[in-house]
């Protein structure tokens, strides 16, 4: 399987391991899509640019820390709705690979990923970790209720890769695809997730950040298994997880799970 680009608890230590991201040429050429062996995404909305920041982050110089109380209430948010910050342009351009080994998750054969957060992004690396295996652990994900085993690992022989990374490096990550700081994208075995859209997700979920998070895993994991774009079957039904949802639901209804007839809790 070639490279790749773009939730169960995390187990194991929080520590990380640091890498060096890949050197790139410095003439990417225009961008456009290429074909499907070579990176994959969302293509770039007709206006392209930012949302908007979704707010938070540390305060100010000057102001106080919160107290013990606020500090409870902020560890009670889902995990899947943890480390809302605010939208980057770039950041450091290293990765750290998150330390630690889940369980295996479902039945079938095994499929193994390793999460990498780049460096001097906001927000706690540790919870898109967790965000991550929980979604890809879930039998509503790609393991499709016993059809394949999700494993979170962390050596450089995961079948998988999930980025997360500021626009900026999504880019250079993502060319020659265009993704115009904006979208994510697939690259061989690499789900590159763009900081911004994971903070922020897209107008037309209405503010559902939870489903738009585990819509974008799934999404672009499934690039990463293989899988192309669809459209959306018909007005009103829930969209296909391949459907490009961040562009556009064209009159389905949002939905990050691949099998969401099955049980989460089997």
């Amino acid at each position: 399987m070639g490279l790749a680009l773009g939730l169960c608890l995390v187990s194991g230590s929080s520590a990380v391991l640091m890498v060096s991201e890949p050197e790139y040429g410095p003439d990417f050429g225009d961008r456009a899509e290429t074909s499907g062996s070579g990176p994959v995404g969302d293509g770039v909305p007709d206006e392209g640019g930012q949302d908007g920041s979704a707010g938070g982050g540390g305060p100010a110089d000057g102001e106080a820390a919160p107290d013990p109380g606020e500090r409870a209430e902020e560890e009670e948010v889902p995990l899947l709705l943890r480390s809302v910050e605010e939208e980057v342009e770039s950041a450091d351009g290293d990765f750290s690979v998150l330390e630690g080994e889940s369980d295996v998750m479902g039945d079938g054969p095994l499929t193994t990923f390793a999460v990498e957060v780049e460096e001097g992004l906001p927000g706690e690396a540790e919870d898109f970790a967790a965000a991550v295996e929980e979604i890809l652990g879930d039998p509503r994900s790609w393991g499709d209720d016993g059809e394949r085993a999700m494993q979170r690992v962390d050596g450089d022989d995961a079948d998988i890769r999930v980025l997360l990374a500021a626009p900026d490096t999504v880019d250079r990550l993502c060319a020659p695809l265009n993704t115009d700081g904006y979208v994510s994208c697939a690259n061989g075995n690499r789900a590159i997730i763009n900081q911004n859209r994971w903070v922020s997700g897209v107008p037309h979920f209405e503010d559902d950040l939870r489903t738009y998070r585990i819509y974008l895993i799934n999404h672009e994991v499934g690039h990463t298994l293989g899988h192309g774009h669809v459209d959306c079957p018909g007005e009103g039904e829930q969209a296909p997880v391949m459907q490009q949802q961040t562009l556009s639901l064209q009159g389905c209804e949002p939905n990050g799970w691949v099998h969401p007839e099955n049980d989460p809790e089997d």
